[in-house]
């Protein structure tokens, strides 16, 4: 586009003195109804992070997605009639739709190269970013960029998605949280606060380029602008996303340094390089110096950061294995399974075992789809940024200058704030949003209404059809199933749930979660005690799970989580019918879990407790002692390790993991099963007379621990009495058996002797 071309553009698409100009004469009838259709339903679609429905499993995520999709198919369709009846509304084809355009290939691409492309393209229930929902938002990219062509259309959309913002945050200032975690209608403070930097940076813009406008619309944009800031940037401001607080701080700085260098007045010009000029001599001074507060604040930070630095290493890695195009979307989980670090059990590591994303963007992005899709994401950017600040020095009228400038920067702090988190619906709307007002500000304009024609009623009858085909495959029936596994979940019935998992696999949707919910539920039930009428049941409940779960695994070939959790299952099952071919296939399936992730704990306690049930004691103590090694610092480890000790007869030893797992934080002296379980094994080990005072001195702590959690145990009294009769401790002795006695009267006869045979 050449430099008067361009001007013109900005003239047209700004305006130079604040007022609108028609340019379209909108035609009646069809025409009329499809732009009717695309404009509201274009708003009611920037609705979708205030939609949550409790019935539905993953409440705050699967119910605002299934809403996005359908509103944005219903304006497909409007559209689509629009585009045969009018040719001008046709997309226009620039730089940065063919960047959009490519990067949305890439994804496919990498999707069909990838490990698990059903993965891919439908996601989970929890995410729901796969390949479809990305065609959605490519759908609503183009036809927003292609049917919103002035100015104060544009206003409007940001306008509604503001007033989303302002609900939002009213909910969560005025509101009771739904989420323990906060975030209100969106469950995650992150994601919260993501998602408010967009309609911040909306309401600064709309405020910005309609200050002192002397029109009826510039003084309503201000007051609602104003409004809508002091009441959206303290909800962002108090959230716990510290790169969107980050981002907005620098976000505002940015926009009052673009605001400088683009000025007219060559001053301005000269503070703006000024600024710049102390900001890298401020850098440098602290780097070099490293002020104590700095320091401190820095190494803070690093280590409440160091299990999103254990994910990036992992998705280094990932990345390196397969450079090119990756692993495909929504597969990371492999590769930070197979790359599992074993201090992620810790509590300085997070206590998170598993993660499906990276919280970085860079990295997501190439473990996922490679060097080839980072260089296609980062060309949205660039040549968004790029066209936007060409557009910028052209703007005649000064205050117009904050829409693309505003932009620019949005696009720059959005982009800074995902290299620690990562995208949801709610933000890859917006996100989608700014990419559409870019283009219709950096893009020719058609000069108006080409020819009309008619809809062939055939071709009519094939697009609704279509519509209606998606509408229900690709939503209703994914929703249908979603809300069949909260149900399943929540079931108090063996056959309920069995009911309610079948239901939720009669959808084409990835099945992988209902599968893994069922498998969880089944392998807590193999730990309880069933009636006798009810196992008929349980057993064809557990042959279901096996059999669903089975086909996860094959379908998830690389993936540890599943074989995992079959391995679980199988030997639950064995617990419950005691069928010896459930504990093999436990066996071969968690050897092969090892393999895809070696340094994951959870496959050699697994499979120990496998080995166990078949009596093969020290294959035990070696996978055991295997996970201890892995990272000793952890107290499960420890814990089953010693319970494994204690039942091989090596009490000694048993007592030494028992402190062990103490010592790392597996706190047993806090639970009573626990300690009971301890007690026993120094009453085993107490048969060793060298050892004797000493059991007793350490029993009578475990005693006293015990009484502490429970004070009615008559035994635990009882043998505290002996304990202390053992160390010659001998009017303790009798404080604890009178102590016996007054829990149990019928036991003053025995406890009646043991006083007797205490010295006097």
């Amino acid at each position: 586009m050449g430099k008067q071309s361009r001007e013109k553009l900005a003239r047209r698409s700004l305006g130079e003195d604040g007022k609108e100009k028609p340019k379209f004469q909108y035609q009646p009838g069809l025409e009329r109804v499809c732009l009717f259709v695309i404009t509201w339903g274009t708003y009611l679609v920037l609705f979708t992070p205030l939609i949550i429905n409790t019935k539905f499993f993953f409440p705050f995520v699967a119910p605002k997605t299934i809403f996005f999709r359908i509103i944005v198919e219903i304006i497909l369709a409007s559209y689509i009639f629009l585009v045969i009846i009018n040719r001008c509304w046709r997309p226009r084809i620039n730089a940065l739709t063919i960047a959009v355009a490519l990067y949305l290939a890439i994804f496919i691409l990498a999707s069909f190269t990838g490990v698990n492309l059903e993965r891919s393209f439908w996601s989970t229930n929890e995410r729901m970013t796969g390949i479809l929902t990305m065609l959605h938002l490519f759908a609503l990219f183009i036809i927003l960029s292609s049917v919103f062509k002035e100015r104060k259309e544009w206003e409007r959309a940001l306008g509604v998605s503001v007033i989303v913002g302002v609900i939002l945050s009213l909910y969560i200032l005025l509101g009771k949280e739904i989420s323990t975690r906060g975030g209100g209608t969106i469950g995650n403070t992150s994601f919260m606060a993501a998602y408010l930097l967009f309609d911040v940076f909306f309401a600064i813009i709309l405020l910005l380029s309609n200050f002192l406008k002397k029109s009826a619309w510039g003084g309503f944009w201000q007051i609602f602008a104003g409004t809508s800031l002091l009441i959206m940037t303290p909800v962002l401001l108090n959230s716990t996303g510290r790169g969107a607080i980050a981002a907005f701080f620098g976000g505002l700085f940015l926009l009052g340094l673009g605001f400088l260098f683009f000025s007219r007045k060559k001053i301005l010009k000269r503070l703006a390089w000024a600024i710049v000029l102390v900001l890298i001599i401020s850098g440098i001074v602290l780097a070099v110096f490293q002020p104590s507060l700095a320091k401190s604040e820095i190494t803070s930070t690093l280590t409440e950061m160091k299990s999103r630095f254990i994910v990036w290493e992992n998705g280094w890695k990932g990345f390196l294995e397969k450079p090119v195009l990756g692993w495909g979307p929504e597969n990371f989980i492999v590769v930070f399974s197979k790359y599992f670090n074993p201090c992620m059990f810790l509590p300085q590591c997070g206590s998170e075992i598993w993660f499906d994303r990276v919280h970085n963007i860079i990295l997501d992005t190439l473990v996922t789809t490679g060097l080839v899709g980072l260089l296609s994401y980062l060309a949205i950017f660039i040549i968004a940024i790029y066209e936007l600040l060409r557009l910028t020095p052209k703007i005649v009228e000064k205050r117009n200058i904050f829409f693309p400038l505003g932009l620019s920067v949005l696009l720059l702090v959005y982009f800074f704030q995902n290299l620690f988190v990562f995208d949801m619906i709610n933000t890859y709307l917006v996100f989608f949003l700014v990419l559409a007002l870019v283009s219709f500000l950096t893009q020719e304009q058609t000069a108006g209404p080409a020819a009309i024609r008619r809809v062939n009623p055939v071709l009519a009858f094939v697009i609704i059809g279509a519509t209606v085909f998606v509408f229900w495959t690709v939503n209703i029936q994914p929703l249908r199933a979603n809300a069949y596994v909260i149900k399943m979940v929540s079931s108090q019935e063996v056959d309920g749930s069995s009911s309610f998992f079948q239901e939720s696999l009669k959808s084409w949707m990835e099945k992988y979660e209902p599968r893994e919910q069922f498998t969880q539920k089944m392998y807590k039930a193999g730990y309880q005690s069933i009636s006798e009428e009810n196992k008929e049941s349980f057993q064809k409940a557990f042959n279901l799970a096996e059999a669903e779960m089975e086909k996860s695994v094959k379908q998830n070939y690389l993936d540890f989580r599943p074989r995992l959790f079959l391995g679980e299952l199988y030997i639950s099952s064995y617990r419950f019918s005691g069928q010896e071919e459930k504990i093999v296939k436990a066996e071969q399936i968690l050897e092969k879990a090892i393999q895809l992730s070696p340094t994951n704990q959870q496959g050699y306690w697994n499979l120990a407790e496998a080995k166990l049930a078949r009596g093969e004691i020290a294959q035990t103590l070696s996978l055991l002692q295997k996970a201890v090694d892995l990272e000793p610092k952890l107290g499960y480890s420890h814990w089953y390790l010693a319970m494994a000790y204690k039942i091989a007869g090596n009490y000694q030893l048993a007592l030494k993991e028992a402190y062990d797992a103490q010592h790392n934080g597996y706190n047993w002296k806090d639970n009573e099963e626990d300690l009971k379980k301890v007690i026993e094994i120094y009453q085993l080990a107490g048969e060793d007379p060298n050892l004797i005072n000493k059991n007793d001195q350490d029993l009578i702590d475990l005693y006293l621990g015990m009484i502490k959690i429970n004070p009615d145990k008559v035994l635990v009294w009882a043998a505290l009495a002996v304990s202390y009769a053992n160390l010659g401790q001998f009017e303790r002795a009798r404080e604890a058996a009178a102590k016996v006695i007054e829990l149990s009267p019928d036991l003053t006869p025995k406890i009646e002797e043991f006083l007797k045979s205490l010295p006097q």
